[in-house]
């Protein structure tokens, strides 16, 4: 029996599922779809009429990992609809066009982000218009007590399980302050898709009809290399790779083409580790640029050539919003399963808290 017989087995044993993950990351998985709804619905009833976007000529998200990827799915998903250039900052520093001219969302699920509270604050000072995202902390706190829009999320969750909820309010944000038009249809058409697939994923559907374990297996003991477009799944890759860094406890890399046609490529001569220990993995969409899909079959077959082996991921949906929500939901259980097959509690991320106390020792001196 060989190592994907033997996960494919240890995948199908729901006793696995009750020693590894005492925590339910499966349960918040399939529960995943009720997020983008929820999260609209909180927005939707938080007073904007303090905001003038007559006067804003640039939005900037605040934010960090799991809190920071909902800005990043915004804009990669409005990116060809959206008049108002928009930048997600992920540090401590505002960039020096923020003004008075700036929408300012803060997005931190437990409202404690430091770097996020930082340019927050910053962004006050500079004059800027702001909204806040979270589930409270001193972010709460400041939007309360200087009357800033607060749109206050459900706590108890991971931040990256969070993901419709930092999501949905930003795009629905957009909305109110019309700088896209509606979007219940696309929105609508991924919650019913993102609940076929929880049941299409979901822990009782055996391997041999389950995409996600399935890739899961390719993926044990192998470095993966994500690849997309820099246009609409930018974004996504970016979400597969971090969701296999934190629940699966490991590295995985993502690249996006045409751009790593121009550096990577010639890093291909060299490995420093048998092609074996690779796997490529592509995620594909009907509407990719014809130039950057062929250029992703040429490298595909440099990479083939060398003995590593290729992944093809297709896009499912009508609208882009439930293409791009199709793979991150394939990516989400795939690094679950991916952590049940390296016995790691796919929950907990004990480095980052080990870093967090670090950074509280240091504040402290």
């Amino acid at each position: 029996m060989n190592n994907r017989q033997i996960g494919g087995k240890m995948l199908d044993n729901p006793e696995i599922y009750r020693e590894i993950d005492p925590g339910d990351m499966a349960g918040l998985l399939t529960a995943f779809p009720t997020q983008l709804p929820e999260g609209r619905k909180i927005a939707i009833s938080v007073d904007l009429s303090g905001i003038d976007s007559s006067k804003v000529t640039n939005i900037v998200v605040c934010g960090m990992g799991g809190s920071a990827i909902g800005g990043d799915l915004v804009r990669a998903y409005t990116i060809d609809r959206l008049g108002t250039p928009i930048h997600i900052n992920r540090d401590y520093n505002l960039p020096s066009f923020v003004g008075k001219n700036s929408l300012v969302i803060g997005s931190s699920y437990s409202g404690n982000t430091e770097e996020t509270l930082f340019c927050f604050n910053e962004a006050g000072v500079r004059g800027a218009q702001r909204i806040a995202i979270t589930t409270g902390g001193k972010l709460a706190e400041i939007a309360e007590g200087n009357g800033i829009p607060l749109i206050k999320l459900p706590p108890g969750l991971p931040p990256r399980a969070a993901l419709g909820y930092s999501f949905s309010p930003i795009l629905t944000i957009f909305e109110a302050l019309g700088f896209i038009p509606n979007q219940d249809y696309a929105l609508n058409e991924t919650v019913e898709s993102l609940i076929a697939g929880a049941e299409s994923y979901g822990l009782n559907r055996p391997t041999e009809r389950n995409e996600a374990k399935k890739l899961a297996n390719k993926l044990q003991g192998k470095l993966p290399l994500i690849y997309s477009d820099d246009w609409h799944f930018n974004t996504v890759a970016v979400r597969f790779r971090g969701q296999i860094n934190e629940n699966s406890k490991q590295l995985a890399y993502s690249a996006v083409l045409p751009e790593n046609n121009h550096n990577e490529l010639v890093g291909w001569k060299n490995l420093g580790a048998p092609a074996d220990r690779f796997i490529a993995i592509y995620l594909t969409d009907k509407d990719i640029h014809p130039k950057v899909r062929f250029r992703m079959e040429l490298f595909g077959e440099t990479q083939s050539g060398l003995g590593v082996e290729t992944v093809w991921l297709n896009s499912n949906g009508e609208s882009l919003l439930a293409r791009m929500f199709s793979l991150i939901q394939l990516g989400d259980w795939t690094s679950y399963y991916l952590a049940i097959l390296n016995r790691e509690d796919p929950k907990p991320v004990k480095a980052i808290d080990k870093l967090k106390a670090a950074l509280e020792k240091f504040e402290g001196k």
